[in-house]
Protein backbone atom coordinates (compact mmCIF):
# COMPACT_ATOMS: atom_id res chain seq x y z
CA UNK A 1 0.00 0.00 0.00
CA UNK A 2 1.40 3.39 -0.96
CA UNK A 3 1.31 5.76 2.00
CA UNK A 4 0.28 9.38 1.81
CA UNK A 5 3.01 11.91 2.73
CA UNK A 6 0.72 12.99 5.58
CA UNK A 7 1.47 9.64 7.23
CA UNK A 8 4.62 11.16 8.71
CA UNK A 9 4.82 14.31 6.53
CA UNK A 10 8.63 14.28 6.26
CA UNK A 11 11.46 11.87 7.02
CA UNK A 12 14.07 14.64 6.97
CA UNK A 13 14.80 14.67 10.75
CA UNK A 14 15.21 10.89 10.90
CA UNK A 15 18.77 9.53 10.87
CA UNK A 16 19.55 5.96 9.83
CA UNK A 17 21.64 4.70 12.74
CA UNK A 18 23.16 1.97 10.56
CA UNK A 19 24.92 4.63 8.47
CA UNK A 20 26.21 6.67 11.40
CA UNK A 21 29.88 6.44 12.24
CA UNK A 22 31.02 5.54 15.73
CA UNK A 23 30.66 8.75 17.77
CA UNK A 24 29.76 10.84 14.70
CA UNK A 25 30.61 14.50 14.27
CA UNK A 26 27.38 16.09 15.46
CA UNK A 27 28.33 19.69 14.50
CA UNK A 28 28.87 18.36 10.98
CA UNK A 29 25.46 16.65 11.01
CA UNK A 30 23.69 19.81 12.20
CA UNK A 31 25.87 22.14 10.12
CA UNK A 32 26.97 24.20 13.11
CA UNK A 33 28.51 24.08 16.58
CA UNK A 34 25.77 24.51 19.18
CA UNK A 35 24.80 23.14 22.60
CA UNK A 36 23.53 19.58 22.15
CA UNK A 37 20.65 18.01 24.06
CA UNK A 38 19.56 14.37 24.06
CA UNK A 39 16.07 13.17 24.99
CA UNK A 40 15.83 9.43 25.62
CA UNK A 41 12.38 7.98 25.06
CA UNK A 42 10.56 11.03 23.67
CA UNK A 43 7.16 9.30 23.45
CA UNK A 44 4.90 11.25 21.12
CA UNK A 45 7.55 13.96 20.67
CA UNK A 46 5.62 16.92 22.04
CA UNK A 47 8.28 18.04 24.55
CA UNK A 48 11.02 17.68 21.92
CA UNK A 49 8.84 19.62 19.48
CA UNK A 50 8.25 22.52 21.88
CA UNK A 51 11.85 22.66 23.11
CA UNK A 52 13.36 22.75 19.62
CA UNK A 53 11.03 25.56 18.58
CA UNK A 54 11.60 27.57 21.75
CA UNK A 55 15.41 27.21 21.62
CA UNK A 56 16.54 27.52 18.00
CA UNK A 57 20.10 28.19 19.20
CA UNK A 58 20.37 24.62 20.55
CA UNK A 59 20.45 21.26 18.75
CA UNK A 60 18.37 18.27 19.84
CA UNK A 61 18.60 14.51 19.32
CA UNK A 62 15.65 12.30 20.25
CA UNK A 63 15.71 8.54 20.78
CA UNK A 64 12.85 6.06 20.58
CA UNK A 65 12.54 2.35 19.88
CA UNK A 66 8.96 2.31 18.52
CA UNK A 67 8.12 3.32 14.96
CA UNK A 68 4.72 4.61 16.10
CA UNK A 69 6.48 7.15 18.35
CA UNK A 70 8.92 8.11 15.59
CA UNK A 71 5.99 8.66 13.23
CA UNK A 72 4.13 10.92 15.67
CA UNK A 73 7.24 12.97 16.35
CA UNK A 74 7.95 13.37 12.63
CA UNK A 75 4.44 14.74 12.10
CA UNK A 76 5.00 17.31 14.85
CA UNK A 77 8.48 18.31 13.69
CA UNK A 78 7.18 18.99 10.19
CA UNK A 79 5.08 21.90 11.39
CA UNK A 80 6.94 24.12 11.10
CA UNK A 81 10.07 22.36 9.81
CA UNK A 82 13.28 23.14 11.67
CA UNK A 83 16.91 22.14 11.23
CA UNK A 84 17.88 21.67 14.88
CA UNK A 85 16.31 18.24 15.56
CA UNK A 86 17.34 14.72 14.61
CA UNK A 87 15.60 11.46 15.54
CA UNK A 88 17.15 8.01 15.84
CA UNK A 89 15.33 4.71 16.29
CA UNK A 90 17.58 3.21 18.93
CA UNK A 91 17.56 2.50 22.67
CA UNK A 92 19.19 4.91 25.08
CA UNK A 93 22.10 2.85 26.36
CA UNK A 94 23.59 1.73 23.02
CA UNK A 95 23.03 5.22 21.63
CA UNK A 96 25.00 6.79 24.49
CA UNK A 97 27.64 4.10 24.19
CA UNK A 98 28.23 4.24 20.43
CA UNK A 99 26.90 7.53 19.07
CA UNK A 100 28.17 10.12 21.57
CA UNK A 101 31.72 10.73 22.68
CA UNK A 102 32.95 11.65 26.16
CA UNK A 103 31.86 15.12 27.32
CA UNK A 104 29.83 15.73 24.16
CA UNK A 105 26.35 16.51 25.54
CA UNK A 106 25.08 19.58 27.35
CA UNK A 107 21.82 17.98 28.50
CA UNK A 108 20.54 14.41 28.76
CA UNK A 109 16.83 14.15 29.54
CA UNK A 110 14.57 11.21 30.45
CA UNK A 111 10.90 12.01 31.03
CA UNK A 112 8.53 9.50 32.62
CA UNK A 113 10.38 6.26 31.78
CA UNK A 114 8.66 2.92 32.33
CA UNK A 115 9.23 2.20 36.05
CA UNK A 116 9.18 -1.61 35.79
CA UNK A 117 8.02 -1.79 39.43
CA UNK A 118 8.19 -5.55 39.96
CA UNK A 119 11.41 -6.88 41.44
CA UNK A 120 11.85 -9.49 38.71
CA UNK A 121 11.72 -6.68 36.13
CA UNK A 122 14.56 -4.71 37.72
CA UNK A 123 16.94 -5.76 34.94
CA UNK A 124 14.73 -3.89 32.45
CA UNK A 125 15.07 -0.54 34.21
CA UNK A 126 17.02 1.96 32.14
CA UNK A 127 18.45 3.93 35.07
CA UNK A 128 20.82 1.33 36.44
CA UNK A 129 24.34 2.21 37.59
CA UNK A 130 26.08 1.29 34.34
CA UNK A 131 23.70 3.59 32.43
CA UNK A 132 24.24 6.42 34.94
CA UNK A 133 28.00 5.94 34.51
CA UNK A 134 27.57 6.44 30.78
CA UNK A 135 25.46 9.55 31.39
CA UNK A 136 28.14 11.05 33.65
CA UNK A 137 30.86 10.44 31.09
CA UNK A 138 28.89 11.72 28.10
CA UNK A 139 27.92 15.01 29.76
CA UNK A 140 30.18 18.02 29.48
CA UNK A 141 31.75 19.16 32.75
CA UNK A 142 28.95 21.71 33.18
CA UNK A 143 26.30 19.46 31.64
CA UNK A 144 23.15 18.32 33.40
CA UNK A 145 20.98 15.19 33.51
CA UNK A 146 17.22 15.56 34.03
CA UNK A 147 14.92 12.74 35.06
CA UNK A 148 11.24 13.26 35.82
CA UNK A 149 9.02 10.43 37.05
CA UNK A 150 5.67 9.98 38.73
CA UNK A 151 6.97 6.89 40.54
CA UNK A 152 8.54 7.48 43.96
CA UNK A 153 10.02 3.97 44.13
CA UNK A 154 11.80 4.47 40.81
CA UNK A 155 13.15 7.84 41.97
CA UNK A 156 14.54 6.36 45.18
CA UNK A 157 15.93 3.30 43.39
CA UNK A 158 17.71 5.55 40.87
CA UNK A 159 19.25 7.55 43.72
CA UNK A 160 20.64 4.33 45.16
CA UNK A 161 21.99 3.26 41.78
CA UNK A 162 23.76 6.62 41.45
CA UNK A 163 25.84 6.00 44.57
CA UNK A 164 29.38 5.31 43.42
CA UNK A 165 28.56 6.17 39.81
CA UNK A 166 29.93 8.96 37.61
CA UNK A 167 26.81 11.04 38.28
CA UNK A 168 25.86 13.12 41.33
CA UNK A 169 22.05 13.09 41.65
CA UNK A 170 19.74 15.20 43.77
CA UNK A 171 16.02 14.61 44.21
CA UNK A 172 13.34 17.27 44.54
CA UNK A 173 9.55 17.09 44.59
CA UNK A 174 7.91 19.32 42.00
CA UNK A 175 4.40 20.14 40.80
CA UNK A 176 3.42 19.52 37.18
CA UNK A 177 5.56 21.64 34.88
CA UNK A 178 6.15 19.80 31.60
CA UNK A 179 2.68 19.40 30.06
CA UNK A 180 3.48 16.02 28.51
CA UNK A 181 1.10 13.15 27.81
CA UNK A 182 2.05 11.13 30.88
CA UNK A 183 2.17 14.13 33.19
CA UNK A 184 -1.38 15.00 32.11
CA UNK A 185 -2.40 11.37 32.63
CA UNK A 186 -1.20 11.32 36.24
CA UNK A 187 -2.69 14.77 36.92
CA UNK A 188 -6.07 13.50 35.73
CA UNK A 189 -5.75 10.65 38.25
CA UNK A 190 -5.12 13.04 41.12
CA UNK A 191 -1.33 13.05 41.39
CA UNK A 192 0.01 16.54 42.17
CA UNK A 193 3.65 15.85 43.09
CA UNK A 194 6.31 14.54 40.71
CA UNK A 195 9.89 13.47 41.33
CA UNK A 196 12.65 15.36 39.57
CA UNK A 197 16.22 14.13 39.70
CA UNK A 198 18.99 16.42 38.50
CA UNK A 199 22.48 15.09 37.95
CA UNK A 200 25.91 16.57 37.41
CA UNK A 201 28.96 14.65 36.21
CA UNK A 202 31.57 13.89 38.83
CA UNK A 203 35.22 14.70 38.21
CA UNK A 204 36.45 11.14 37.80
CA UNK A 205 39.84 9.87 36.70
CA UNK A 206 40.12 8.85 33.04
CA UNK A 207 39.01 5.35 32.19
CA UNK A 208 41.69 2.73 32.60
CA UNK A 209 42.77 0.77 29.52
CA UNK A 210 41.13 -2.36 30.91
CA UNK A 211 37.85 -0.47 31.25
CA UNK A 212 37.08 0.54 27.65
CA UNK A 213 34.50 3.29 27.24
CA UNK A 214 32.87 1.51 24.34
CA UNK A 215 32.53 -1.98 22.97
CA UNK A 216 33.24 -1.37 19.29
CA UNK A 217 35.90 -3.49 17.66
CA UNK A 218 37.80 -3.88 14.45
CA UNK A 219 36.06 -6.92 13.03
CA UNK A 220 38.15 -10.01 12.40
CA UNK A 221 37.09 -11.68 9.11
CA UNK A 222 35.86 -15.25 9.34
CA UNK A 223 35.83 -17.97 6.68
CA UNK A 224 34.37 -21.42 6.12
CA UNK A 225 36.88 -23.76 4.53
CA UNK A 226 34.60 -26.50 3.19
CA UNK A 227 31.15 -25.02 2.83
CA UNK A 228 28.28 -27.45 2.19
CA UNK A 229 24.90 -25.66 2.12
CA UNK A 230 23.05 -28.95 2.59
CA UNK A 231 24.77 -29.57 5.93
CA UNK A 232 25.16 -25.98 7.09
CA UNK A 233 23.57 -25.77 10.55
CA UNK A 234 25.40 -23.11 12.61
CA UNK A 235 24.74 -23.21 16.34
CA UNK A 236 24.21 -20.10 18.45
CA UNK A 237 24.78 -19.76 22.16
CA UNK A 238 23.24 -18.14 25.23
CA UNK A 239 24.93 -16.34 28.09
CA UNK A 240 26.37 -12.87 28.69
CA UNK A 241 26.20 -12.55 24.90
CA UNK A 242 23.41 -14.45 23.19
CA UNK A 243 23.59 -15.31 19.50
CA UNK A 244 20.59 -16.89 17.77
CA UNK A 245 20.53 -18.06 14.17
CA UNK A 246 17.33 -18.28 12.15
CA UNK A 247 16.44 -19.04 8.54
CA UNK A 248 19.25 -19.75 6.10
CA UNK A 249 18.73 -18.89 2.43
CA UNK A 250 21.07 -20.24 -0.25
CA UNK A 251 21.34 -19.33 -3.95
CA UNK A 252 23.07 -22.18 -5.80
CA UNK A 253 23.64 -20.08 -8.92
CA UNK A 254 25.60 -17.45 -7.03
CA UNK A 255 26.93 -19.93 -4.46
CA UNK A 256 25.95 -17.41 -1.78
CA UNK A 257 23.90 -17.64 1.40
CA UNK A 258 22.05 -15.36 3.84
CA UNK A 259 21.71 -16.26 7.51
CA UNK A 260 19.28 -14.43 9.80
CA UNK A 261 21.06 -13.54 13.04
CA UNK A 262 20.01 -12.03 16.36
CA UNK A 263 22.55 -10.83 18.94
CA UNK A 264 21.69 -9.73 22.49
CA UNK A 265 24.39 -8.18 24.67
CA UNK A 266 24.18 -5.72 27.52
CA UNK A 267 20.41 -5.26 26.86
CA UNK A 268 21.29 -4.22 23.29
CA UNK A 269 19.52 -6.21 20.57
CA UNK A 270 20.71 -6.37 16.97
CA UNK A 271 18.97 -8.25 14.15
CA UNK A 272 20.62 -8.58 10.74
CA UNK A 273 21.61 -11.02 8.02
CA UNK A 274 25.04 -12.53 7.64
CA UNK A 275 26.19 -13.13 4.08
CA UNK A 276 28.26 -16.11 2.99
CA UNK A 277 30.15 -15.27 -0.21
CA UNK A 278 32.64 -17.41 -2.19
CA UNK A 279 36.30 -16.43 -2.23
CA UNK A 280 38.80 -17.10 -5.04
CA UNK A 281 40.60 -19.66 -2.83
CA UNK A 282 37.42 -21.76 -2.48
CA UNK A 283 36.48 -20.63 1.01
CA UNK A 284 33.32 -18.73 1.93
CA UNK A 285 33.64 -15.44 3.77
CA UNK A 286 31.11 -14.60 6.50
CA UNK A 287 30.24 -10.90 6.91
CA UNK A 288 27.22 -8.65 7.59
CA UNK A 289 25.03 -8.59 4.49
CA UNK A 290 24.82 -4.80 4.46
CA UNK A 291 27.81 -2.69 5.44
CA UNK A 292 27.02 -0.67 8.56
CA UNK A 293 23.84 -2.65 9.27
CA UNK A 294 25.16 -3.92 12.61
CA UNK A 295 27.32 -2.24 15.20
CA UNK A 296 30.77 -3.90 15.34
CA UNK A 297 30.47 -5.16 18.91
CA UNK A 298 31.80 -8.24 20.64
CA UNK A 299 28.45 -9.86 19.96
CA UNK A 300 28.77 -9.33 16.23
CA UNK A 301 32.26 -10.83 16.25
CA UNK A 302 30.95 -13.82 18.20
CA UNK A 303 28.15 -14.27 15.65
CA UNK A 304 30.69 -14.23 12.81
CA UNK A 305 32.85 -16.80 14.59
CA UNK A 306 29.91 -19.09 15.37
CA UNK A 307 28.56 -18.82 11.84
CA UNK A 308 31.94 -19.90 10.48
CA UNK A 309 32.40 -22.78 12.92
CA UNK A 310 30.94 -25.28 10.42
CA UNK A 311 28.93 -26.98 13.14
CA UNK A 312 26.25 -29.35 11.86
Amino acid sequence: MELSPSYYRSLTPLLDRTTLAHQPNWPLIFGRAAPLELEIGFGNGEYLHRSSLAQPDRDFVGLEIAWASIKRALRRLAGPPRANVRLIMLAGKPALKYLFGPESLDVIRVLFPIPWPRENHAHKRLLARDFLNLVGRRLKKDGVFHLVTDNENLANWTLEEALGSALDLTLTHKPAQLDTKYERKWLSQGQTTFYRLEGRPLNLAPLKPEEPDQGLLTMRPTYIDDFDPEKYRPQGQTGAITVLFGTFFFDPKLNEGLLFTKVVEDNFVQEFYLRLTPEPDGRHKVSPAISGEAFPTRGLQLALDLAAARLS
